[in-house]
């Protein structure tokens, strides 16, 4: 279900896509999972009750491959600005944006 979803979204994906966007997937479920923090959610249940999360990390992740840490591009004169290391992390491909948190449920709290 989530690689059609992704197929539709990204057209330009065929079969021969599958192996990466597994591998996208299996990274974007362990992000959720370690954001929700709760151990009784493994990957089947968040690819099952959270697609649209997988999908849309996935997505991002894919869109952004290559481009992770360009800050800034411009067409004319080919301008292309680059972040610097501080920043790389917040301008990853697998970030757990706002739109990414409100698909999910709020993260289980850690007691110490």
């Amino acid at each position: 279900m989530v690689l059609d979803d992704l197929h539709v979204l990204l057209p330009e994906t065929d079969a021969a896509a599958d192996p990466i966007l597994n591998i996208l997937k299996n990274r974007a479920i362990t992000l959720i999972k370690n954001y929700l923090n709760n151990s009784s959610y493994d990957a089947v249940y968040i690819e099952t009750n959270f697609p649209d999360a997988v999908v849309q990390l996935v997505y991002n992740a894919y869109t952004l491959k290559g481009k992770e840490n360009v800050q800034s591009e411009s067409q004319g004169s080919r301008s292309v600005t680059y972040k610097g290391f501080t920043s790389y992390a917040a301008g990853s491909a697998f970030s757990m944006t706002q739109d990414i948190k409100v698909l999910l449920p709020l993260p289980s709290i850690r007691m110490r």
